[in-house]
């Protein structure tokens, strides 16, 4: 590629500029697709792995997951209604689905004034397409996914499931953040509680699902009337469930960067370069004077904290710039003090 040669991204950035139009259609119809495969990548975990109609056949209710979230107080529900009448049949399919839904309704009311409308819409339509899926994939007779979920339950178990579950889960989830919206339930708390304190998201998801994992093993072990094996078999579940819930974190904040920062610093001797940086990265700078060891030229030490997803553009820049410049790039657990977040529609 010529030196001066755009690249792709770059001419349809500017083609985006000239038809603003044209760019909001693009990106709502982004957003619309990820936020329907990071749907469908949920429901396929969850019937596939979670909840698989041949853990369900043999008998045992510990060989099911919880999920945490709202899926896992649906789940939570649904059982704590076969305990109390256990008599009455339930359509554990369309009872998920239907609850799951409602469950989510007081989170669009925080959804839409904490965080942002945009935020609100798709994060509503992302539930609307979970339940539609579950309940799409427990009526329809998949045979691809009843094999998968057979192999996996004859030849792992538990574990196997726990892993796999927790990467559906964890990429439905980090889909949806990469497009700043959210699968509904806990996410959305977490989202929110994660832009106010400007940290990763993954470890408020596993905090606020603990509880709801350890309530399922308790109505689990209930409707059992606390038979030891049972009691056993159903906290032993959870064990597999905080482990389910562990990949989904790791999943999540390894694909999910928003609130991830680093630290960056550039030595130069070009002296308009903090002038370029700050005309195109949100952030502002401090220019430390130094003075090469070796050489005993005069430099600038340009330094900036950065989300993490910038880095790529500002180190592009910089050796646009000043390709002998020297970057140094460390992230950071923790940034305290304003620091400027490309705020959420």
């Amino acid at each position: 590629m010529a030196k001066n040669q755009k690249s792709i991204r770059e001419r349809y950035d500017e083609w985006c500029y000239r038809h603003i139009v044209w760019k909001y259609i693009f990106d709502y119809a982004w957003t619309f697709f990820v936020c329907t495969v990071s749907a469908l990548v949920f429901a396929i975990g969850f019937k596939t792995f979670m909840t698989p109609n041949n853990a369900a056949g043999t008998g045992s209710a510990a060989m099911k997951l919880v999920s945490g979230g709202m899926s896992g107080i649906s789940q939570n529900i649904t059982l704590f209604l076969e305990v109390i009448f256990p008599n009455w049949k339930i359509n554990e399919d369309l009872s998920y689905g239907i609850l799951y839904f409602v469950l989510n309704i007081p989170i669009f009311v925080l959804a839409w004034f904490g965080i942002g409308k945009r935020f609100a819409i798709f994060t509503f339509i992302n539930v609307l397409e979970v339940s539609l899926f579950s309940n799409l994939l427990g009526q329809v007779n998949w045979d691809f996914l009843t094999h998968v979920s057979e192999f996996v339950q004859d030849n792992g178990a538990l574990l196997s499931r726990a892993l796999f579950a927790g990467v559906c889960t964890g990429l439905s989830s980090a889909l949806a953040f990469k497009v700043d919206i959210s699968a509904g339930g806990i996410d959305v708390i977490s989202y929110y509680i994660a832009l106010k304190k400007s940290t990763s998201v993954g470890k408020y998801t596993i905090l606020l699902n603990s509880f709801t994992v350890i309530l399922f093993a308790i109505l689990t072990a209930t409707r059992a009337n606390w038979d030891s094996t049972a009691a056993a078999n159903a906290f032993a579940a959870v064990l597999y469930s905080f482990l389910y819930m562990l990949v989904v974190m790791l999943v999540i904040d390894l694909i999910h960067v928003r609130n991830k920062k680093c630290e960056v610093k550039v030595v130069t001797k070009l002296e308009n370069l903090s002038d370029v940086l700050l005309a195109n990265i949100p952030h502002g700078a401090t220019i430390l004077k130094g003075k090469g060891a070796f050489s005993g030229e005069e430099k600038d030490i340009i330094w900036m904290v950065i989300s993490s997803y910038e880095v790529e553009s500002l180190v592009k820049l910089v050796q646009k710039e000043d390709p002998r410049a020297f970057i140094q790039v460390t992230t950071l657990n923790q940034v305290y003090g304003r620091f400027f977040q490309r705020p959420i529609k």
